[in-house]
């Protein structure tokens, strides 16, 4: 029998804390400099249970949820074509005696893609191949996890660009994007180094290796056909040049405006075309300019622009066209089967956004973080940290966490707000390895079926080095 994460009673208790704290704790808003009262806001019985049907309804947690559902998809009609799980055996037999070094590069690749681009979920549609081959050579569930999601929430702990971190928590303390930079830089590569430490004392073992089919929930089905591996790989590097291209952030992180005003000419451009149009008017011909491209595909964003929607698209597109490539007999029906074993893990996705839904629109912490916040009369690194890990694991998504609690810590007497910024990402990605919330750690113990438990007894100690790190340099950054 399968074991269970224990995480759903555990989120589903913390949002009945959050229900609690609604009772005793006023709503409150900081805005402009001050902390606005919006009275008590109970949460009774049967609101409860439509918060909880609200979170599905909000569009940036359905997006998600969406996209995960395709990368399922997509993942399915692979696992069909027989040449997949060729491939990732390839693979693993080619780095015969360099398994560490290909889980090094795999962690560090992440890490700073997260850092860099910071691509979040996008990063998930590689994200079963690079497990498939950690589990190939042996490794264990959880020295996958801390490889592939360990190695995400450590580009956030050291993020130095991504405009949803660092260029949030600039906004919001009206500072610069690359304000403390070299302090980012340094929080990265010791952080890199203590997770890389963790994974060094990682053992293979053939037990691990026989049991990645059981694990594993996308190998693929071992069968022999005459097709060659040629259209999964040139599949995969197209995929990843379109995410480079039109998911990077060209404008907010690089100031290149390259691609917005490339968009807008072949978008704009509008040769002189004949129409004919049957109105209730009466029959309308004649010739005008029309946008062409824009009428054909409708409403799409350039480069640097593109989400989840987009690319939930582009993958729908690549599994029908490796349905057609690899002649399967039902591109849907392998469609559903991928689809179906995502769906636990994109759910507890979902319960994890759902905590995230109850402190958005209960709006109590505030006022939680004002009776922390006033243990102090000035700045303190220690008390402001503890409070950005408590709504860390209440708010879940460091847009949220930014938007909701950096500026009430920016506002106190002292605050440096460079160091506000910098603790924002750090002890935020720190919390998210240990907090039952934390969205990427949720996912990668649903998909290998790890218990909560065994997370926290096997990596403890890393994450406390984490903390460690990160407190330690926030402290050298405010008194530098």
């Amino acid at each position: 029998m399968k074991k269970k994460t224990g995480l759903f009673k555990i989120i589903m208790f913390i949002l009945l804390g959050m229900v609690v704290a609604t009772w005793f704790f006023s709503a409150s808003y900081y805005y402009n400099g001050a902390l606005m009262d919006m009275q008590m806001k109970n949460i009774g019985f049967f609101d409860y249970f439509s918060l909880i049907f609200g979170s599905f309804e909000f569009e940036y947690f359905l997006q998600t949820f969406i996209f995960l559902i395709c990368v399922g998809a997509f993942y399915g009609v692979l696992n069909k074509t027989g040449k997949y799980r060729a491939w990732i055996e390839r693979i693993v037999s080619n780095c015969g005696g360099r398994e560490f070094a290909v889980l090094i590069l795999s962690a560090f690749v992440i890490a700073v893609l997260t850092a860099v681009f910071e691509y979040g979920f996008l990063l998930f549609i590689f994200v079963p191949f690079i497990i498939s081959i950690l589990l190939a050579m042996g490794y264990d569930k959880i020295t996958t996890i801390v490889a592939v999601f360990g190695s995400m929430l450590v580009g956030t702990i050291g993020n130095l660009m991504g405009a949803n971190t660092t260029g949030v928590t600039a906004s919001m303390l009206s500072i610069g994007q690359t304000d403390g930079f070299y302090y980012k830089l340094v929080l990265f590569i010791v952080c890199f180094v203590a997770e890389m430490i963790f994974l060094s004392r990682a053992k293979r073992s053939k037990a691990d290796a026989k049991k990645a089919e059981e694990d594993d929930l996308y190998l693929g089905e071992k069968t022999s056909n005459k097709y060659s591996t040629a259209g999964i790989i040139v599949t995969f590097i197209v995929i990843g040049l379109i995410l480079v291209l039109a998911c990077t952030n060209w404008v907010d992180t690089f100031k290149v405006s390259f691609f917005t005003n490339l968009h807008s000419k072949v978008m704009g451009w509008s040769p002189k075309l004949p129409y004919l149009h049957f109105t209730i008017e009466g029959v309308q011909h004649g010739t005008e300019k029309i946008a062409i491209i824009n009428k054909l595909f409708g409403t799409i964003g350039e480069f640097g622009s593109w989400f989840y929607s987009e690319m939930s698209v582009v993958l729908l597109v690549f599994a029908l066209l490796l349905g057609r490539i690899y002649k399967l007999e039902s591109t849907f029906e392998a469609m559903a089967e991928g689809v179906k074993k995502m769906l636990k893990p994109a759910l507890m996705i979902m319960l994890c956004f759902t905590v995230i839904y109850f402190a958005g629109m209960n709006m109590f912490f505030p006022t939680i973080a004002k009776f922390i916040l006033g243990i102090s009369n000035k700045f303190s690194v220690i008390i402001s940290s503890i409070l950005i890990a408590i709504g860390s694991v209440l708010h879940v998504d460091v847009l949220y966490v930014a938007n909701y609690i950096t500026p009430q810590i920016g506002a106190v007497d002292g605050a440096n707000k460079m160091v506000v910024a910098l603790m924002t990402q750090s002890i935020y990605g720190c919390t998210m390895f240990v907090a039952p919330t934390s969205m990427l750690v949720a996912f990668g113990l649903t998909y290998l079926n790890v218990s909560y438990k065994e997370w926290i007894k096997k990596t403890w100690k890393l994450s406390l080095c984490l903390f460690g790190i990160s407190l330690i340099v926030l402290l050298i950054a405010k008194f530098i």
